[in-house]
Formats: structure tokens, sequence, C-alpha cells
């Protein structure tokens, strides 16, 4: 369990990064820019810290579970020998390495930009392709695994990341000298976020195919069962996300309470993201029952 909410905590910090960080490039209005990112900002510091208390603790808990022992996961002499003779250990050290990445970005003031965050928590992202299910096969199969498992990733945290943004510029649309530029932002976020859906779409349904050996219709795995129930929420997700654009966003110029109802909506889409990340991080560990 431990482990588990430690995978959640860095998972969540890294996908909120990346999809934050992107949202506000394509934020054309350079004031509201600026003051998206001030706004966002304290909040991003919060997630590079979670993450990087949630790597830090992530290596003894690994250890202790291999050794079986609390004890192990003290030890240095486990705790080298997973760092350097296991796959999950390797994995560890991308993930360390990345953050001090991410860290650099933070430190340094000519870094300190959303393409500078953006690119840290890509690589972030790219560190889970490490080690897992993706590890299930090698050579050619193995690479372009990973970098579909990548791209996986990548779209789901646009999804996921959009949606802060999203919340921060609805408030904006109250606001006359922003309203336009808030405006052109969410039409742009909603049409990148048809082509990240899509991209999430197949690259999931590959992921699927690699993982599993075919399509999961064995209801006898935990593992397909799990799936199954993330495919639901993520149709529940998409019918949310075009009923935000097609049938709420329509009405913000004329209906007083249509703001609100889409705040509440996008919300409740993060709630769902927030609970699909936690549910693929757990049937993660489980045996897929591979064809």
């Amino acid at each position: 369990m431990a482990l588990l909410l430690a995978r959640l905590v860095f998972n969540l910090s890294a996908l909120l990064l990346w999809g934050g960080s992107v949202c506000l490039l394509l934020v054309a209005d350079r004031s509201l820019r600026v003051a998206l990112w001030q706004r966002l900002r304290p909040w991003g510091l919060i997630a590079a810290g979670l993450s990087g208390l949630a790597t830090l603790i992530t290596l003894p808990i690994l250890t202790a579970s291999i050794g079986s022992s609390w004890e192990a996961g003290f030890s240095l002499k486990m705790l080298t020998l997973v760092v350097t003779k296991t796959l999950v250990g390797h994995a560890w050290c991308w993930q360390l390495g990345s953050l001090l990445v991410l860290t650099l970005v933070l430190v340094v003031r000519a870094l300190r930009h959303p393409s500078g965050v953006g690119i840290a928590s890509a690589l972030m992202l790219a560190t889970l392709t490490v080690s897992g299910h993706t590890a299930m096969h090698e050579g050619m199969t193995g690479t372009l695994h990973r970098l579909n498992d990548w791209g996986h990733l990548l779209a789901g945290g646009f999804w996921l990341g959009a949606l802060v943004p999203v919340l921060l510029l609805l408030g904006y649309l109250r606001q006359p000298s922003m309203r336009a530029g808030a405006t052109r932002a969410l039409i742009r976020f909603s049409s990148v976020g048809h082509l990240a859906v899509a991209l999430g779409v197949l690259t999931g349904v590959i992921n699927t195919w690699l993982v599993v050996g075919g399509w999961p219709l064995a209801p006898d795995m935990l593992y397909q069962r799990a799936l199954w129930l993330k495919v639901a929420l993520v149709g529940l997700l998409m019918v949310m996300a075009l009923f935000n654009r097609y049938r709420l966003v329509p009405r913000l110029s004329r209906e007083a309470g249509a703001l609100d109802r889409l705040r509440r909506v996008s919300i409740a889409e993060i709630m769902i993201l927030i609970g699909v990340v936690a549910l693929v991080g757990w049937f993660g560990t489980l045996s897929p029952g591979h064809g």
C-alpha cells in the first residue's frame, strides 16, 4: 500500500506538471499567460516537492518489499543492490535524474519557464515506462512499447493537467479585460484536447494489445476486469468532456448558470481522472493474463 501511494503521488505530480505547463504554452495572450503562471506556480512547487518526497521514500519501500522486511529497506547494502541489480532500481535512478532536471529548471531563473517545466515533467513521465508491463518485451518491440506508453501518458497528462488551468480561465471569463483572451485559450485547449483524447485512445488500445496479447476477454483475470473499469471511466469522461464543449460552452454567453455548471463538471472530471490514475497504478502490479 505504501508503494502504491508513493507511486500515485509521483504519477499525479508528473501528469499535472506536464499538462499544466503545456496548457500555459497554448495561451496566446501574454498577460493572461503570465497571470496563470503566477497563480499556478505555487501549486507547481508543491507538486514538485511531493514528487521528490515520493521518489525518496520509494527506494526504501521497494527494497523492504524485495527483502521482505523493513530492516532491509534501511540497509545500505540492500539499497545498493536494488539500485544496481534490478530493473525497478534502474527505473528509480532515471526517476531521480528527471527530478534533478526539474530542480534545475526551478532553481535557474533562465530556465524557470513553462517550457522548462514541460520538458522536465515529460522526462518524469518517461521514467514510468522503464519498468512494469512495458518490460515484457525486448528489442525493437520493447522500445516501441515504451514509446507508445509514453505517448499514452503524455496524452492523459494533458487531459488531466489542462483541467486545472481551465478552472482558472473560467474565472477570467467574468473579467472584461481578460474575457477575450480566456475564450481563445479555452477554444485552443478544446482543439488540442480532441487530439490528446484521440491519441490516448489509440495508444491505450495498442498498449492493451501488447500487454494482454489480444483483446482483454478473460473475465477471470483481475487485471482485465480492472482494465474494463478504466475503459468505462474514460468513456464517462469523454461524454462529460463532450457535454462541456458542445452543451455548456455555447450557453456561457446567454445563461448565467452555465459557467458554474461547467466548473462543477470540470472538477468532477479531475476527481474521476485521479481515480483512473490510482486504478492504473494498482492494476499495473497485477498479472495481465498475457496471451
